[in-house]
Order: C-alpha cells, then structure tokens, then sequence
C-alpha cells in the first residue's frame, strides 16, 4: 500500500495573498483621503481660480490667509517652548541630586555632632538638616511644576496646531465665498455649505483644544506657587544657616 502525500501549498498563495492586502489597503487608504482622514481638509479652493479677481475683492481671502500665517507662527512658538524646556528640566534634576548630597552631608555632620555631645553643634547640626529636608523638597516640587508645565506646553501645542487647521478652514472657506459669488466653479459644483461645515467643525476642535490647554495652564500654576513658595521658604532659612547649602 503506497503512502500518501501531503501537498505543497502553491507558491502563488501566498503571492496572492500579499497583492490582496496591498489591494485593500489602497482602497482603505483613499477611502480616508475621500472622507477627510488625519487632520487634512477634504473641501479646498485651487488659488488659480481667483487670479482673474482683482484683490480689492479677496480682502477677507487676504485676512484669512494672514490668519493662517500667524496660526502657523504660533505653532512654531509653541513648538519651541516645549524643546526649550528639556534644559530647565535637566538643570533641576541636578539642583534635586545636590539636595540629596546635601541631606547626607547633614546626616553625617549630625551624628558627628551627637558623638561629640556639643549641646551647640547638636542644635547647629539638626537645624543644618532641616534645611537640608526643605530644599529637598524645594526640588521635587520644582520637578513636579516642570512635569507639569510640559503637559500644558504639550497641549498648548496641540491647540496651536488645531488652529493652524482652522486658519486654514477658514481661508478655503473665504476662497469659496469669492468664487460662488463671482461664478467660478470650473469643473465641478460647488456647495458653500460643505465649506461652512468643514470650517465649523475645525473651529470647534479649536475651541476644545483652547479649553484643554487653559485647564492645563491653570495646573501648571498650582505647581508653579507651590514650589515658589517652598523655595522661598529655603532661602530665608538657608541665609540664617552657617555654611553652603545648595
């Protein structure tokens, strides 16, 4: 009796395999593109098909676009501040660490003083260590307002970029306005409406994103007071230490 065989898959399986998902990919792809996916606007306005509209009539295409290039300025702002602060961030890591070597200084200057049994030197030595607990503390309070501050800067980016898409909804929808009025619609219809509500719904997106980046500044706040204040406190009681703190 003759054993049977498993087989072979066909090679060309697999192939197809892999041009089907290619295939729907595509398709998965300009189907986004069609419906407005990531961010892009699905209604715009080719700027030839205003060149023959003397600019005297564009004013609002004009203020619309100067909108946008200040939206865009703001961005980049925003952008900055939040690359800007990875160095504050750092520099009060190490202000953290030399607090902490600080605090073990005031450990062993303490014991040091105990073993001597110097009623002075102990009371010197305990209020150096309490010093040294408050700008400990003063530090990680510091590092708290930073983590803070990088939210809110990230969100304020956020909405910076949110208004930079809205700028730009805002000046396509100008664009539509001059063209339906003057008639120029090469080539296909065009339905005011749409360009209203893709402006309304970036606008909106705007507004939440403002509101997000206002909770966030009011936070940061918060933390920026309560390390001000700890810091303060510090430095008043450092300046009456003998000695180098941080």
């Amino acid at each position: 009796m003759s054993q049977g065989r498993v087989r072979p898959a066909p090679r060309w399986s697999a192939f197809w395999l892999q041009v089907g998902m290619a295939v729907w990919l595509g398709c998965a792809v300009l189907a986004c593109a069609a419906a407005g996916c990531g961010g892009g606007l699905k209604y715009t306005v080719d700027d030839a098909v205003l060149d023959t509209v003397p600019a005297g009539e564009r004013a609002n295409v004009r203020q619309a676009q100067e909108q946008l290039d200040g939206a865009q300025a703001e961005a980049r702002a925003a952008e900055n501040d939040l690359g800007g602060l990875a160095q504050d961030t750092a520099a009060a890591a190490g202000e953290k660490e030399a607090a902490r070597l600080e605090i073990e200084k005031a450990i062993a200057d303490q014991e040091g003083a105990r073993a001597s049994r110097d009623e002075n030197q102990t009371n010197t030595a305990t209020h150096n260590r309490d010093v040294a607990d408050l700008g400990l503390k003063a530090t990680q309070a510091k590092l708290a307002w930073l983590d803070k501050k990088r939210d809110w800067l990230k969100q304020n980016r956020s909405a910076a970029e949110a208004h930079v898409e809205e700028a730009k909804a805002r000046l396509e929808l100008e664009k539509a306005r001059v063209a339906r009025q003057k008639g120029l619609t090469p080539g296909k219809d065009l339905h005011l409406s749409d360009y209203e509500s893709q402006w309304q719904r970036k606008n909106a997106d705007w507004e939440s994103e403002k509101r997000d980046a206002a909770g966030q500044e009011q936070q940061t706040r918060s933390k920026e007071k309560q390390w001000r204040e700890l810091e303060a406190r510090y430095r008043k009681t450092h300046g009456n230490t003998q000695g180098t703190m941080r």
